[in-house]
């Protein structure tokens, strides 16, 4: 196995004109004869090494107390983030730094990552790594700058030597010290920092191996886990992402517990180890936790979560728990009624056994509770008995006794009875004492799925055609809350669904209302870093488990770091703290590598849909987004802040409008702040990427300016990660403002194509574009219609063979423009690079999106001869369309 990691010190050193002895290409050792094991760096020293951050000599030395420069510094970060082979990618980025070939690339890709700011001019390659300079690198390799810039608002540090740390520092130490990352040196009166003393190996080595619990270095060779077992040489262990591994144990395994070498006799069952693996064995062992042995508590279930994977029971002594389950934590009963998350129902009573760190390691199911809830597929009914098998999710199956009293919910039957339930069906059923008392009918046996492939779509009307196996065409309209589910995209709408595209469809209420791509992969997922947003839950204060509703509506819980560990800022947490967190809650939460909350922004305004306004007597109804509807008295001084509007009260809402309300302090049902949600459709008429913004134009005429800062969501149809470089002129776009802040961005697909006919009279036009597809479009009355420079109201303005482009317009009207359209004659193609044509009216250039479109291009325009007659269509000012007229 190669061990070599290019970071020569002979290499690095030969530039400043020293000379030293070259590193092994190859170090198979993970022991120097320098480095002793009573060394105070041995561990830290070896676990890199075998870790591939650093390497000896070829003489066996490590020489620990050789200083370190700032170049041999980064690199060594980028190697210990795990991205030493990201770096071989980055090569040929131009750098602002003298630096060997070999580094190159790392430079680069630390400047990608934020550990090099290149405006701060305060990286030198060849200068010594002081123990500041190296506080902040590695305060950014763990991704902690936002809280060192948090604790630069603090007051001054512990340290005795203060004065001595540089300011542009001084924030970044205190973020290491608080992290663990270097440690200060004991005085007489306190502790120093040191701050301009260079680093030598075995020190960096040591800051390097402290990190490692800030970062996510686990790969297909280093795991953390639990042991579940032990026999002779193999040691089992669960590893964090749920998985069971069974290693082996050689005679060149190395141990480590509590900073010091060990041997396997300290590795009990249930210990918390960090390995390191080599094809199968291991080569390094760290006991991080000593064991400890699991207890079982008796708790009934309160609520069960099977998709979150989360279960919240009641103790003997009446206190709610929290607690987030992996998939392999094992649901049992005597009964064999239990086998997942999914049998358990509130009031079942249970024995619950918790790890030494409070996680849930099993479930037993003792008592199915008489109040319980039961979902499933009817397995059987007896009618004459009164008595219903269901069969769960999970395959056991569960008795439902029912009488006269039950009440059926059935979709499309108005006056639904029992004799109505099929075997089949999918049901939910509510229990009291053992006895039915609601059945509802999910999804009907025969409410099959269809699949197909895509032949056009219409996203103003919400219809889909579909030819499906058979060949036959089937046009669906699409339910407004339809859930679509594209490969690579988070919140995927209509509009992203293309042409040519295979779907599984499910139905409701004759409605579509879910739509599964299939045919397209899955983009990469969002880093970790990506924040996460909903509305608060529940809060478990003392297991620390936050759950809230995300933004698709998914109840999801998260650990949260202790409360010195964690970002609290909003109006909503005044002392900063866990406790400040209260349900309904509007939060942006981001997480660590571990998948643990290390920062919280909470909101404590309310958030709904306005659904009725009394301006008499000042009462607003707004629908929560909890669900619940709640009525608001509207203070007489109420601040009504809607985008670019003055003078504004209760009077300037309208039903519908979603807003976000802050209410009186001293009285809940007041509300003193109204941000009201507006969206506007522009057309771009300019994008200017350097500095984040865009020029657009609304159907009125009016130009205006729009900043895209980083909390503006960008929204692109086909583009999953999309920037303003993937805003077009040309495109119209939604942009959405919440009170007067700009909140998103959204390109509004445009339908483009020839006019095949125009009824003035029921107000459609008929358009076919350039996949061959003729979509019927309506055209509301009012909708603006522009030819050549000119607006109009009546679609008598245009004609069948027209060029158009038909978008949305805010007020909900369309707003169509024809193509500027020139008939001329052809005189020729440009023979050298065959991208102009010209014309007896001038010269047009051919974009490559018009030989996108239309594929046969090149032979169209190779049948052309000088004097033939042609109509081009510009949009733009850039050719739009070309063809031979008749």
């Amino acid at each position: 196995m190669k061990r070599f990691i290019p970071l020569t010190l002979a290499g690095i050193l030969s530039v400043t004109g020293l000379s030293l002895p070259s590193e092994a290409q190859a170090a198979s050792q993970a022991s120097f004869r320098d480095v002793a094991q009573s060394h105070w760096a041995n561990q830290a020293v070896t676990k890199l090494a075998l870790r591939d951050v650093i390497a000896g000599y070829e003489d066996g030395s490590f020489r620990p107390t050789e200083t370190v420069t700032q170049l041999q510094a980064v690199v060594l970060a980028i190697r210990n983030m795990g991205l030493a082979e990201q770096s071989a990618l980055y090569k040929t980025r131009t750098i602002p730094y003298t630096v060997p070939e070999w580094a190159k690339g790392d430079i680069a890709l630390a400047i990608e990552k934020g550990l090099l700011k290149p405006d701060e001019k305060n990286f030198s390659p060849d200068s010594p790594a002081t123990r500041a300079w190296i506080a902040q690198l590695m305060v950014r390799m763990i991704g902690k700058e936002s809280e060192a810039n948090l604790l630069a608002l603090q007051g001054g540090g512990t340290f005795t030597d203060e004065k001595d740390i540089p300011d542009w520092a001084a924030s970044y130490v205190k973020a290491a010290s608080k992290y663990e990352l270097l440690t200060g040196y004991q005085e007489k009166n306190g502790y120093s920092f040191k701050p301009n003393r260079a680093v030598t190996r075995a020190e960096i080595a040591a800051m390097l191996s402290g990190s490692e619990k800030h970062l996510n270095i686990e790969n297909d060779r280093m795991h953390t886990g639990y042991v579940q077992a032990m026999a002779g040489d193999k040691i089992s262990m669960k590893r964090t992402s749920g998985q069971l591994a069974t290693y082996s144990v050689t005679k060149d395994t190395i141990f480590y517990g509590n900073g010091k070498a060990a041997d396997i006799g300290q590795v009990k069952p249930s210990a918390r180890l960090f390995v390191i693996v080599e094809n199968g064995n291991l080569r390094y062992v760290e006991v991080l936790d000593g064991a400890e042995t699991n207890r079982t508590i008796s708790a009934e279930v309160e609520k069960a979560y099977p998709e979150e994977g989360m279960l919240v029971v009641k103790t003997v002594s009446g206190e709610l728990l929290t607690y987030q389950l992996d998939k392999q934590t094992p649901v049992t009963s005597s009964t064999g009624t239990a086998s997942s998350l999914k049998d358990l129902a509130k009031g079942d009573a249970i024995l619950l056994t918790l790890s030494p760190e409070g996680s849930a390691v099993s479930i037993t199911l003792v008592r199915e509770g008489s109040d319980s809830e039961v979902q499933g597929t009817v397995h059987d009914l007896d009618m004459a008995g009164k008595l219903m098998m269901v069969k769960t999710a999970s395959g056991a199956f569960k008795a439902v006794q029912f009488n006269t009293n039950t009440v059926l919910e059935y979709k499309g039957k108005r006056f639904p009875t029992l004799e109505d339930l099929r075997t089949g069906d999918s049901v939910q059923v509510q229990q009291k004492d053992g006895v039915a008392t609601k059945i509802v009918v999910l999804e009907i046996k025969n409410d099959a799925g269809l699949n197909g492939t895509v032949k056009s779509v219409n996203t103003v009307e919400r219809f889909v055609t579909v030819q499906d196996e058979k060949g036959a065409m089937q046009v669906y309209r699409v339910a407004d809350n339809a859930a679509i589910t594209i490969p690579g995209l988070t919140q995927p709408q209509l509009a992203d669904i293309k042409v040519g595209d295979s779907i599984d469809m499910k139905f409701s209420n004759n409605l579509l209302s879910s739509l599964v791509v299939k045919n397209r992969t899955a983009t990469p997922e969002a880093s970790k870093d990506s924040a996460l947003t909903g509305t608060v839950f529940a809060v478990d204060t003392k297991n620390r488990i936050l759950s809230f509703k995300n933004t698709k509506g998914d109840l999801v819980a998260y650990e949260v770091r202790p409360d010195d560990e964690v970002s609290f800022i909003g109006e909503g947490v005044p002392n900063r703290r866990l406790t400040d967190i209260k349900t309904n809650m509007n939060i942006t939460v981001q997480l660590d590598q571990n998948n643990k909350i290390i920062y919280v922004n909470a909101d404590n305004r309310v958030r709904g849909q306005v659904t009725a306004i009394n301006k008499d007597d000042r009462l607003l109804t707004v629908k929560l987004n909890t669900g619940e509807t709640k009525v608001y008295i509207v203070d007489k001084n109420v601040n009504v802040i809607i985008y670019d509007e003055r003078s504004r009260d209760i009077g300037d809402l309208r039903a519908n409008d979603n807003v976000y309300m802050r209410l009186n302090s001293s009285n809940n049902n007041t509300v003193n702040k109204i941000e009201v949600e507006r969206s506007y459709i522009y057309r771009v008429t300019n994008v200017n990427e350097g500095s984040n913004r865009f020029t657009g134009e609304n159907d009125r005429g009016n130009s205006r300016y729009f900043y895209l800062d980083g909390s503006v969501t960008i929204s692109v149809p086909g583009v999953t990660y999309p920037r303003i470089a993937d805003v077009k002129t040309g495109d119209t776009v939604k942009v959405t403002y919440m009170g007067d802040t700009l909140k998103s961005l959204a390109v509004v697909p445009n339908t483009i194509g020839q006019v095949v006919s125009v009824n003035a009279e029921i107000s459609k036009i008929r358009i076919k574009d350039y996949n061959g597809v003729t979509t019927e479009i309506a055209v509301p009355a009012g909708s603006s219609i522009k030819v050549n420079d000119r607006n109009y109201t009546s679609l008598t303005a245009l004609q069948p063979g027209d060029r158009v482009q038909i978008s949305e317009a805010s007020n909900g009207l369309k707003n169509i423009v024809a193509m500027k359209k020139i008939s001329t004659t052809f005189t020729q193609l440009d023979g050298s690079y065959r991208d102009r044509v010209y014309t007896a009216q001038g010269s047009y250039y051919i974009p490559d999106s018009l030989l996108a479109r239309q594929p046969n291009l090149n032979q169209f325009l190779d049948s052309l001869k000088r004097g033939d007659k042609i109509n081009v269509y510009l949009m733009d000012n850039q050719l739009f369309d070309i063809e031979k007229a008749n």
